[in-house]
């Protein structure tokens, strides 16, 4: 079920899930905290605003409010868009996700900002406020903390997500020099605010003054980095969703290369056959719906798996393939990457080499699966293959690497190939 406004609500419930509220960066004053919270109440902003300005002069409580909830409140993840209007916004021709304020906005701002002010003056002045040391602490602490965590809100997370080593660590920080000026300002405006409050407690001893002020520091400190680590968790789980994202592409453009390609080829060759056509056709059609509902290969182990492999390629390509193995062991989810490795050396060694024959190996031990493909024909020059050619490089190599094992590949120009899979158990 959905709701109107777009939530999923669990089937056979009238209850609706309440989205979690988040700070919209985009278009945002400060934080985003009023906006992301007038869309997830269904307020007017404004009035959002005018709440916090008047708590922000009864003791400085919504600010303190107003910061709590910048550091609860999630920042609002950025939707992707079309890679062609990406590509564009990066080189101008199209403009970015950012929202400038407007005239409007600067002049409710400036007049929420005279409002605070005077009401600040008022509660002041009538003795109900804070002391002019706590009050002018506060203040510099809000500056130094909000200034810090805007930076963290904007900065850049690309090197984090495709970096690596100390520099996707410091990049987003180095990136531009207005991001240091900003912490650097923060920083002094937090080291203001500890000065201030233990200048005003005289009657403190040096011991206990010395172990407030390191406090204070530590504290501060703790405060101003929270929301960089939380961005950087952000971005951590943001790089493995991609990495997942991208392996799962990675497989299905290999499974497609090793099915449905290669029956194309195959139909191609034999268009004169129509009965070896359609056998190939509901071959392939019955492989493909076995893939796609996630069925699981057949055989048990991983001989019997590499067993059915063999006799199917020696019955598509009509090549003659020897399978010797030591030891064998169950078939699991890597060992299912390696048998599928393993078929795509020996369609391309049936395909390109010439051979008549094409040996397998496999051998099993207590730490390590390793299985050979050898045929002793024409061989090839392994650096002169096309980036758009995915047998090789897609199918074998980077599909063993995502199980966790290695491919080597032993060829040269009448030579023949050896083809070479390890898989740790």
């Amino acid at each position: 079920m959905t709701s109107p406004a777009g939530e999923s609500q669990p089937e056979g419930t009238g209850v609706a899930v309440q989205p979690r509220s988040v700070r919209p960066i985009s278009g945002a004053w400060v934080g985003g905290v009023c906006a992301g919270l007038a869309d997830h109440l269904g307020w007017s902003v404004l009035v959002l605003r005018v709440l916090f300005v008047v708590l922000a002069a009864a003791g400085l409580l919504g600010v303190a409010l107003y910061l709590a909830l910048w550091l609860v409140m999630p920042r609002q993840a950025g939707q992707r868009s079309a890679p062609g209007l990406e590509s564009g916004a990066r080189r101008g021709l199209r403009p970015g996700g950012s929202v400038a304020l407007t005239p409007v906005d600067l002049g409710v701002a400036g007049a929420l900002l005279l409002l605070g002010v005077g009401l600040l003056w008022l509660v002041q002045a009538s003795g109900w406020g804070l002391a002019p040391p706590a009050l002018a602490a506060g203040l510099l602490a809000t500056a130094g903390l909000g200034l810090i965590w805007w930076q963290a809100d904007h900065a850049s997370t690309r090197e984090l997500r495709t970096g690596s080593g100390w520099r996707r660590m410091v990049t987003p920080l180095l990136a531009q020099w207005s991001t240091i000026t900003a912490i650097v300002a923060g920083l002094a405006a937090l080291a203001g605010a500890v000065v201030v409050l233990t200048a005003s407690l005289p009657g403190l001893g040096d011991t206990a003054r010395t172990v407030l002020l390191v406090g204070l520091c530590v504290g501060g400190l703790l405060l101003a980095s929270l929301p960089w680590v939380l961005r950087v968790r952000q971005a951590f789980a943001r790089a493995r969703d991609d990495a997942l994202v991208a392996d799962a592409r990675a497989d299905m453009a290999a499974h497609l290369h090793d099915s449905v390609l290669q029956t194309l080829a195959l139909i191609q060759r034999q268009a004169s056959d129509p009965k070896k056509v359609t056998a190939l056709a509901r071959r392939q059609e019955r492989e493909l719906r076995q893939w796609l509902y996630g069925e699981t290969m057949a055989g048990g182990s991983l001989v019997e798996a590499l067993t059915a492999e063999l006799l199917d390629v020696e019955d598509t390509h009509g090549v003659d393939i020897e399978l010797v193995s030591v030891g064998d062991c169950e078939l699991s989810g890597d060992l299912t990457a390696v048998v599928r490795a393993t078929r795509e050396a020996m369609v391309n060694a049936a395909r390109h080499s010439g051979a008549g024959r094409i040996d397998v190996y496999a051998e099993v031990d207590d730490d390590l699966v390793s299985v050979y493909v050898r045929d002793r024909g024409a061989g090839f020059d392994l650096g002169h293959v096309e980036e758009d050619r995915m047998g090789v490089r897609n199918s074998i190599v980077e599909r063993v690497k995502r199980a966790g094992g290695r491919a080597i590949i032993r060829t040269a120009p009448g030579e023949g190939t050896e083809v070479r899979l390890e898989l740790p158990r």
